[in-house]
């Protein structure tokens, strides 16, 4: 092949080559402006499609494409964030954080602070929804796992927090459940848009404390029963149920005086029935040795299941008038 042969030919390549690139980019223009038309209509999801396919064909056109790609690359961020919101409010938890971490991505690429900040926001809150929903269906550990993700992402979130101490109320694990709960607390006092989640977590512990001490009750354990007992005013006033139980733990522990006390302020509290407070009162002034005491109390059982074992002390054992 001659010189001017091989010229043409080279020649030829380049502007077929030419002519290639400047179908590429005019065809990834048509995908980007199909993909605004998408966005502008919230039609995320198709929105995705085109502008993927769009950034596809501008990195095939190479660096003619340049700005036309940048373009793309930060609308496609936007569209994946606002599709994976589009899932979220569907429910569709994994499809949301697939989008969203996709987002993140190319924030974290384009530089976009803004944007790296609400796509892992919401991705810590896709997370807990979906741990929320693990927890419903009894999938403890795989609950926790998602919680545990949205602290590490988002540590300000309380709500996967309050998430992570529901985790350990399952598990009858007191200690860490309120080192989590407290959190919660902790970030809702300083969040006024978390104040809910805030009082809920105390309302939560406070109950789980109470019952937890109920099941120490019956194991014996009035020590163990009182410190969850008393924790538990920490988050809420003590209720009637609170204060009877703390009774009835401190005459498993013979801490009579403390009993009567804590009898006394459940009874003023009962608005219905009285017939435990008043059983677990008299116990507790019969093992302080205060026989009148005692007697006045178990007087006062006149309905429960104590009702026949209040007349047997009074009349058997403490030989009341």
């Amino acid at each position: 092949m001659n010189i001017l042969k091989r010229s043409l030919l080279l020649t030829g390549m380049v502007m077929l080559a030419v002519v290639v690139m400047a179908q590429s980019v005019e065809e990834a223009g048509a995908k980007y402006n199909e993909g605004n038309e998408y966005f502008k209509e919230k039609d995320y999801s198709n929105a995705v499609t085109a502008y993927e396919a769009a950034l596809n064909t501008a990195k095939e056109a190479g660096t003619d494409a340049d700005d036309l790609r940048g373009s793309i690359e930060k609308q496609l961020m936007n569209a994946y964030f606002k599709n994976g919101l589009a899932k979220y409010k569907g429910r569709k938890f994994d499809a949301a954080i697939a989008f969203l971490e996709k987002g993140f991505a190319f924030s974290e690429k384009l530089g976009d602070a803004s944007m790296k900040k609400k796509t892992s926001t919401y991705i810590a809150k896709v997370r807990t929804s979906k741990g929320n929903a693990l927890l419903k269906s009894s999938k403890i550990n795989e609950a926790f796992a998602e919680y545990e993700m949205a602290t590490e992402l988002l540590p300000s979130y309380p709500n996967a927090y309050y998430g992570k101490g529901l985790v350990y109320k399952a598990k009858d694990d007191m200690a860490n459940m309120m080192t989590n709960m407290d959190k919660a607390i902790e970030l809702g006092a300083s969040n006024p848009k978390a104040a809910k989640i805030a009082k809920k977590a105390k309302s939560t512990t406070a109950k789980a404390l109470v019952n937890a001490g109920a099941k120490e009750i019956q194991r014996e354990h009035g020590k163990k029963a009182t410190e969850y007992i008393l924790s538990s005013f920490n988050y809420t006033p003590g209720n009637t149920k609170a204060y009877y139980y703390l009774t009835l733990a401190y005459n498993n522990t013979k801490n009579w005086d403390e009993a009567v006390s804590a009898a006394n302020k459940a009874i003023e509290m009962e608005t219905g029935d009285k017939g435990d407070l008043y059983f677990a009162l008299g116990q507790a002034y019969e093992g302080k040795g205060d026989t009148a005491g005692a007697c006045t109390a178990y007087k006062k059982v006149t309905t429960g299941s104590n009702v026949e074992v209040a007349k047997y002390q009074i009349t058997q054992v403490l030989k009341c008038n």
